[in-house]
C-alpha cells in the first residue's frame, strides 16, 4: 500500500482519463490515503495488540482503496485502450479480500 501510494504522488500524470478530471484523480491525495493505510496496517503489525476491530477495520480500508483503484483504471482501460496495471491489482485485492475472509474475528 505505502509503494502503491508512492507510486501515485511521484507519477502525477498516471490516470489519463476523464479528461476533464485529470487534476483531480491525480492529485496527490490518493497516494497520501495508500501512504496512510499502509503505515497504518504496519503499525498494528508491529504494535502487537491483536486488536480485532482495527483489524476489521484496517481490512476494509484497504479492500475498499484496492477495490476502487482496480475497478477505476479497469474501466480507464475499456474507456481508452490503455493498459493500467487492473490485473495485477486484482490479484492484490483478492488477497486482501481472502486475509479480511480467514482473519481473526473473536472478542467482538
Amino acid at each position: 500500500m505505502i509503494v502503491i501510494g508512492l507510486w501515485l504522488i511521484l507519477n502525477n500524470h498516471f490516470f489519463t482519463w476523464p479528461p476533464n478530471e485529470i487534476n483531480f484523480v491525480n492529485d496527490d491525495i490518493w497516494g497520501a490515503l495508500f501512504i496512510f493505510d499502509g503505515t497504518t496496517l504496519l503499525v498494528w503489525v508491529f504494535e502487537g495488540d491483536e486488536s480485532v476491530k482495527w483489524n476489521r477495520r484496517l481490512l476494509t480500508a484497504t479492500a475498499f482503496l484496492m477495490g476502487f483503484l482496480t475497478t477505476y483504471q479497469f474501466v480507464i482501460w475499456v474507456a481508452t485502450g490503455l493498459y493500467m496495471s487492473w490485473i495485477s491489482n486484482t490479484i492484490i485485492t483478492a488477497f486482501v479480500l481472502i486475509c479480511a475472509r480467514r482473519s481473526d474475528t473473536r472478542h467482538g
